[in-house]
């Protein structure tokens, strides 16, 4: 980052948001207390190459860490090798469930480019707990109306489950699919059982409390044992 950016970001740093960020954050990196909107603001009104965002220091602060993500994405309006390169290089980087989201949320991907996006999602679902929970919101986003769901079990049954952002992910991921197919995931929570009792239980969990599932089906989850 020039110079010049750096310094006009760190003036937006407030000490009281920092403290606030810090309590909803389990990490060891520090904040700078800038909200996502004033980060997102910042990045519509500057302009940065790839060089210049390689020049962002990761794990320094957490919003700095969101920066990079946010103008990553503004960048890959046009996607190259490039862009797919940095995208892996910064997923490595990912330290926290704020980050992490916030990046995947922001990501701009067309039809034509999903076949990329399914064999990054299909290597990161192997590594370590971050770049994992950052896969599964991608599928979550892009791809349950877009795979069968045969195929996006087979991807997350390979996952090593334990770490809880991981599993709260998978969970947001499977609550979002019975939500599409209520019978699918019903008559699949044995299977999904065996891959996590935790995942098993927060995914029966969100789904009833989910308005996209009917009064009968939550009768149905209540029999269920957790």
């Amino acid at each position: 980052m020039v110079k010049k950016m750096q310094e006009e970001f760190y003036r937006l740093s407030n000490q009281s948001q920092a403290a606030f960020a810090k309590k909803l954050t389990p990490t060891n990196i520090a904040f700078l207390g800038i909200k996502i909107p004033q980060i997102k603001e910042f990045v519509k009104s500057h302009a940065i190459t790839y060089d210049e965002l390689y020049h962002i220091k990761l794990n320094q602060y957490v919003e700095q860490d969101i920066l990079f993500g946010l103008f990553l994405n503004k960048l890959g309006k046009v996607k190259n090798e490039l862009y797919y390169k940095t995208f892996l290089y910064f997923v490595k980087y990912l330290d926290n469930w704020m980050t992490c989201d916030t990046f995947v949320c922001n990501t701009q991907f067309k039809k034509n480019e999903y076949d990329k996006l399914l064999s990054i999602i299909t290597y990161i679902l192997q590594q370590q707990p971050m770049e994992v929970r950052c896969g599964l919101i991608l599928l979550k986003k892009y791809f349950i109306k877009e795979l069968p769901f045969d195929e996006i079990f087979k991807m997350i049954e390979k996952i090593k489950y334990g770490d809880y952002y991981v599993d709260m992910g998978c969970a947001w991921l499977l609550c979002t699919m019975g939500c599409y197919d209520f019978e699918y995931i019903y008559n699949h929570f044995s299977h999904i059982l065996e891959m996590s009792s935790f995942v098993y239980k927060k995914t029966i969990q969100k789904m009833r409390e989910s308005y996209l599932i009917t009064s009968e089906q939550k009768q149905r989850l209540n029999k269920l044992n957790l």
